[in-house]
């Protein structure tokens, strides 16, 4: 096959493939997002010295793409509330020689979230949505880039809006900077860095979406 024969195919079934999308385009949606992270893992998670920045307010693009049971979204979201910390202050180690990792543990920290996401409705009378995607944690030290799997129920689905009860699991990258340290009479007396090091983590969220056709 040549390739204007190549070009000629791509222009006759790209437009087919989309089609349905694009009949739908009247219903692509926008609109605001509440979210809380209720469960974490480390990395992401603050300690109990640290402030809570769990609660998200955002937005979501909704578009439908591909078929009219597919959507794609791209979704923000800024985490600026701060719930305080829950204990005092703590201590250096006393003495001796430790492997330490420094991190900025996401939600200690104000922070952004930005993500695309493929969502799939089962069918027409299925009130659900299911969706998969990547996106970044935006914030102080390390970005954490992470996978994401959510699933909506839909409660009120009137012809302009709709409300929806949110869950999603993150897989998050987590990077930390890894330092060997001398203590004496609770004093850092010599530090030596490492290197970075890596682990995945997690992040369960709760929320709610209201979307409105546009």
């Amino acid at each position: 096959m040549t390739v204007t024969a190549l070009a000629r195919t791509l222009r006759i079934l790209l437009p087919a493939a989309l089609l349905p999308g694009l009949l739908r385009a009247q219903q692509a949606t926008l609109g605001p997002t509440l979210t809380q992270i209720v469960s974490s893992g480390p990395g992401v998670a603050r300690s109990c010295l640290q402030s809570a920045y769990s609660t998200g307010l955002g937005a979501r693009l909704s578009v439908p793409v591909l078929t009219q049971w597919t959507t794609l979204q791209v979704a923000g979201r800024g985490h600026w509330i701060s719930w305080g910390s829950t204990c005092v202050d703590g201590f250096p180690p006393p003495a001796g020689t430790y492997i330490e990792e420094d991190r900025v543990n996401l939600l200690s920290a104000s922070f952004i979230t930005t993500d695309v996401r493929l969502a799939a409705q089962p069918g027409e009378e299925v009130p659900l949505h299911l969706a998969v995607g990547g996106g970044n944690a935006w914030h102080e030290g390390h970005d954490l880039p992470y996978l994401v799997f959510a699933g909506e129920l839909i409660v009120v689905d009137r012809p302009g809006v709709r409300l929806g009860l949110a869950s999603e699991y993150q897989w998050l990258r987590v990077t930390s900077d890894q330092y060997q340290r001398t203590y004496d009479d609770f004093e850092l007396v010599s530090e030596e860095f490492l290197g970075q090091v890596h682990e995945w983590s997690h992040a369960f969220i709760l929320g709610i979406t209201l979307d409105i056709p546009f």
